[in-house]
């Protein structure tokens, strides 16, 4: 084989496979991720050990939602929590239900019935918060096994990672995650 061929096939097999290499590194490090769930706490939506993939370009056009799960970094750890409540808004936990600006949130649309939503370290029962701004409130959808903002606090947008839009694994969960719709009563 003539080293103008030989040459001629390294650098066709270069541009197939560093390009396309290149491109899909740089779509994982600044556009997708994958997280593995660690425990329970947005059980039944999520489970231990399911993995999920990760939109790290949401929020850079749009402010994170109610409802919206998310990932976000606390104190070196990775958190997946849903966002309930969203900056300048008040929140309150009275009787297990969560309030919003006096009105009752409507969760069921993700929580089991008679889910009860307990105090925290830093929200205590019957106490109304103010979300400052740039700030979101996010609990585990399963509220007597989470570590969330009723114990350290609402969460720093520039902290939030991205938005989860699917379970990657195990293939028999596989699904995506849509809008959820609220009606604060």
């Amino acid at each position: 084989m003539n080293k103008g061929l030989f040459k001629s096939v390294l650098d066709f097999l270069a541009d197939v496979l560093f390009t396309p290499s290149v491109l899909l590194i740089v779509i994982w490090i600044f556009v997708l991720g994958l997280r593995r769930v660690d425990g329970v706490s947005m059980y039944p939506v999520l489970h231990d050990s399911d993995i999920i993939g990760l939109y790290k370009l949401e929020y850079i056009y749009r402010k994170p939602a109610r409802g919206d799960i998310v990932v976000f970094k606390h104190h070196n750890e990775h958190f997946v929590k849903r966002i309930i409540g969203l900056p300048g808004e008040v929140i309150k936990i009275q009787g297990g239900k969560v309030y919003i600006n006096g009105q009752k949130l409507d969760e069921t649309a993700y929580l089991p019935a008679g889910v009860y939503t307990t105090q925290g370290n830093f929200l205590v029962e019957g106490v109304s918060y103010s979300i400052p701004q740039a700030k979101y409130f996010c609990l585990g959808d399963n509220r007597l096994n989470s570590t969330d903002s009723r114990d350290f606090g609402p969460v720093d947008k520039k902290l939030i990672e991205g938005k989860v839009i699917f379970i990657v694994f195990p293939f028999q969960r596989l699904q995506m995650f849509h809008k959820v719709s609220y009606n604060i009563k």
